[in-house]
């Protein structure tokens, strides 16, 4: 095996046990709070803290990724995020839980600034969206995962042992990375980097001028928006409305999230790598039609009262989301230079996040709460302060039309 496909495959698994992590809270928010005596509002502030977090720690790492050693700096944050995930089993307080999501914030912000800059310098560029594939399948494999067995591991032994499962297999990740080598890094850049030695803030502002780049990050915040919301909420949701169990819920959602996201993330790429000698803009366009098809679908889901008919459409909701998670992040990784490429995908990741899920599951649990309190039923009022994630999807779409435009010098 070549060291770019041991790469690949690393940072696959370290991916997977990544979103387990991530899930894993959303498997068990309902059991937790009802322990803690926490209001929905709390627990959507969670998600929040971790983001914040992340989203903080992101730039910075992506700093130090552009100088320093990478793999060494991913393991120091996969070991960090699985002791913190650890500790959240033995938490007693609601701020003690928060801590512990901060800290898992920083580990992960660690590996997601530089993961993706790594693969880009293993691989030419005509193959990353096909590697990007694998690498992003991970994601609802992961997820299914992080749903399935939170709430399976609940049901059975409580919310605590939920965190155990999802924080010890990261350190064996972490022991894995830290002794490969790091990529050079643009060396299967079809262009030379012309930035490689201008003066770093230099660098930096040509990422605000890259149109591609501002075009795929502004799609990824309302994208990210919408499916901070869902991810977090749709188990609780199912619970709520339809009375089912912690671990049906978790089991049910984490199947969706597996299927529908190997189905769509695989098409997405396969599409891409097929369609993109001819045109180009494929990638951008695939994402923009099916983000803009998966609004209607998602509203649907949201107001009906039929379980069949709710996992049919979230089905398939969840199917056209997924579609576009390869093709937009390889874009975005193809569109900046070698020399600023971790920093760029750091200050993404930074802006995703501070506009995206670091505040949608809040929102929402507040206008859930609020709802609430004027006499709906609490599966009719969360379901009905999710219907704000509708339009972020409708503006994810239409932002990816803007990078399909014939591309200008930067």
């Amino acid at each position: 095996m070549t060291a770019a496909r041991r790469l690949l495959l690393l940072l696959t698994g370290i991916n997977l046990v990544n979103y387990l992590d991530r899930y894993v809270v959303a498997a068990i928010l309902e059991p937790l709070g009802k322990e803690l005596h926490l209001s929905d509002a709390q627990l959507g502030r969670l998600t929040f803290v971790f983001i914040a977090v992340y989203m903080c720690a992101a730039p910075v790492f992506g700093y130090l990724a552009d100088r320093f050693h990478r793999p060494r700096l991913v393991a120091a944050g996969v070991a960090l995020w699985s002791l913190a995930t650890v500790a959240a089993a033995f938490v007693h307080s609601y701020p003690a839980l928060l801590v512990t999501r901060s800290l898992v914030g920083v580990g992960e912000a660690a590996y997601a600034s530089l993961g993706p800059a790594m693969l880009a310098d293993g691989f030419p560029e005509a193959e990353r969206a096909k590697k990007f594939t694998w690498f992003y399948l991970a994601i609802p494999v992961g997820s299914a995962f992080g749903y399935g067995l939170g709430g399976l591991v609940a049901g059975t032994w409580g919310w605590r042992a939920s965190f155990l499962v999802a924080g010890l297999p990261g350190l064996a990740f972490a022991l894995w990375m830290a002794f490969q080598a790091d990529p050079e890094r643009g060396a299967m850049d079809a262009t030379r980097d012309e930035e490689a030695g201008a003066p770093y803030l230099q660098r930096l502002k040509h990422v605000f001028l890259n149109r591609i780049w501002l075009a795929c990050t502004a799609s990824y915040v309302a994208y990210t928006f919408a499916m901070g919301g869902l991810s977090t909420w749709g188990p609780t949701l199912l619970q709520r409305r339809f009375a089912i169990t912690t671990a049906k819920a978790g089991l049910v959602f984490g199947g969706l999230a597996v299927v529908t996201g190997i189905l769509g993330t695989f098409l997405g790429g396969w599409f891409t790598d097929r369609w993109q000698k001819r045109w180009p803009d494929a990638g951008a366009g695939i994402s923009g039609i099916t983000l803009l098809a998966a609004a209607p679908v998602v509203a649907w889901a949201l107001g009906t009262h039929s379980l069949n008919v709710a996992y049919l459409m979230f089905f398939l909701g969840m199917f056209l989301l997924f579609v576009n998670t390869s093709p937009v992040n390889a874009l975005t990784v193809s569109s900046l230079p070698a020399s600023i490429r971790a920093t760029g995908i750091a200050i993404n990741v930074l802006l995703i996040h501070l506009l995206g899920d670091a505040i949608s599951p809040e929102l929402v649990g507040r206008r859930a709460d609020a709802l609430h309190a004027v006499g709906l039923a609490g599966g009719d009022a969360l379901a009905r302060a999710l219907v704000l994630v509708l339009p972020a999807i409708l503006l994810s779409g239409l932002a990816l039309w803007w990078a399909r435009q014939p591309r200008r010098a930067v």
